[in-house]
């Protein structure tokens, strides 16, 4: 697929969101247990960005009417990039209470961070013709996963490098991860913005007033959010703490499901584009409640399990990184959309926030035939199952015939993993030469 100018800047500065997230943001929790966090206080973190959202969307969606959306994006997005100075200066300028003021910091560059959502989300909408989003979304997912996981990868064998408590390595590392989050606003700001369509004003009421099919759509995300987030933060917090994993083993494990990731998004793609985002992201949404359920096996006696658990995890999580987003597009019209990508993540946003703070608290007070973290896995677990069912009433939009499940499931299982590999590192080498750069959570 040949990408036009506009889709070639939005996948560079993706590759370059990708280093900036994989060093920073994705060891943030590994930085807050370094400094003495609890179960509780990693639950905090991880919903803070969905606060952010909360916060944010509504105020972004106004600006969206008003100023130009490319700069909404520069203000925004580099004010975000620099709160990270702060979280990285916390631990020597508040050696007292740093963890107080590396969540401020956070807190501070995610609300920034959030203000450009639907500026940047109206931009892809409006750049991507509709024909081939399964496709482009693919790739931009199989370029996140690459750099992220080179991100990860070097993360963890640098951090293994220094002895807690010196904080050296987490430093240093934020810092270098920030110049590449600097790198993506300057790239995603070279794409030509097309006209934005949206000009009306719209009232309050109208945040909070979904309908027809996008209420129901809505309402699906919100309980799988709730589900989802009720253990995400601590299974990184388990693998770190629990199973004692060193960074480096760490960084391999989560490597893995994104390893799987670059080999299935092109083949989960081309079904999105053929049979729908319905019967995959159903069949994804309950594949992701085997997840907690098997980390219910995991011990450090039986350490082997994790990596077919993270296969398993990578294999699910592509097909709802794909699918997700496509199906949200095709559920808002151009005309509101800004609009109603503001009432979507106001409104998802919450479960995103409470659930991460309710399960660490359920983590570390509460007992029903499981303890601690097992038992929030195991309400994960259910709640996601349940969640995947809510999609059967939505109807397929993009592609106009419905499909049986039976025959994507199919489909799905027809595929040659060492020749998905062969053909991302080909592309990987091809694009390097090509334009001396591989382009190929919202940049």
């Amino acid at each position: 697929m040949k990408l036009s100018f506009n889709e070639r800047k939005i996948i560079q500065g993706n590759g370059f969101w990708a280093l900036y997230d994989g060093f920073t943001s994705l060891y943030l929790i590994a930085f807050a247990l370094a400094l003495g966090a609890n179960n509780t206080i990693v639950g905090l973190i991880g919903a803070l960005p969905y606060l952010g959202a909360l916060i944010s969307e509504m105020p972004g969606s106004w600006l969206l009417e008003r100023i130009s959306r490319m700069k909404i994006y520069a203000f925004s997005s580099y004010i975000s990039r620099l709160m990270w100075i702060g979280i990285i200066a916390s631990p020597f300028i508040f050696p007292s209470n740093p963890l107080l003021y590396v969540i401020i910091f956070y807190s501070l560059s995610v609300l920034f961070d959030y203000l450009n959502d639907p500026a940047y989300t109206t931009l892809m909408a409006d750049v991507v013709p509709t024909h081939r989003r399964g496709m482009f979304n693919a790739r931009r997912q199989k370029l996140i996963g690459f750099f992220g996981m080179i991100a990860m990868l070097l993360g963890g064998w640098y951090l293994d490098l220094f002895t807690l408590p010196d904080l050296n390595g987490f430093v240093t590392m934020f810092a270098f991860g920030l110049l590449f989050g600097l790198l993506t606003t300057f790239t995603t700001l070279r794409v030509k913005a097309p006209p934005y369509q949206d000009h009306a004003h719209h009232n309050f009421k109208e945040y909070f007033r979904p309908e027809g099919d996008f209420k129901k759509f809505i309402i699906f995300v919100f309980v799988f959010n709730m589900s989802f987030m009720l253990a995400s933060p601590l299974i990184l917090a388990y693998m770190l703490r629990d199973l004692a994993l060193p960074y480096a083993l760490f960084a391999i494990a989560a490597s893995i499901a994104l390893i799987v990731k670059i080999l299935v998004y092109k083949h989960i793609g081309r079904l999105s584009d053929k049979f729908g985002d319905k019967p995959i992201l159903f069949m994804s949404v309950f594949g992701t409640a085997i997840v907690p359920f098997s980390f219910l096996f995991i011990t450090p006696e039986t350490l082997w399990l994790l990596w077919p658990v993270q296969i398993f995890n990578g294999l699910v999580w592509a097909g709802y990184d794909v699918t997700i987003f496509n199906m949200f597009l095709d559920l808002t019209t151009p005309d509101k959309r800004a609009v109603q990508n503001a009432s979507y993540m106001i409104i998802t946003s919450v479960p995103l926030i409470v659930a991460p703070i309710l399960g660490g608290f359920i983590a570390d007070n509460l007992t029903f035939l499981l303890a601690g973290i097992p038992l929030v896995f195991a309400l994960s677990a259910a709640g996601r199952a349940l969640s995947s069912f809510l999609l059967l009433s939505i109807p397929e939009r993009r592609i106009q015939h419905e499909y049986p499940l039976t025959e994507v499931l199919h489909k799905a299982f027809q595929m040659h993993p060492m020749r998905g590999l062969q053909h991302s590192w080909h592309g990987v080498v091809k694009s390097i030469k090509k334009r001396g750069f591989l382009f190929t959570r919202n940049p």
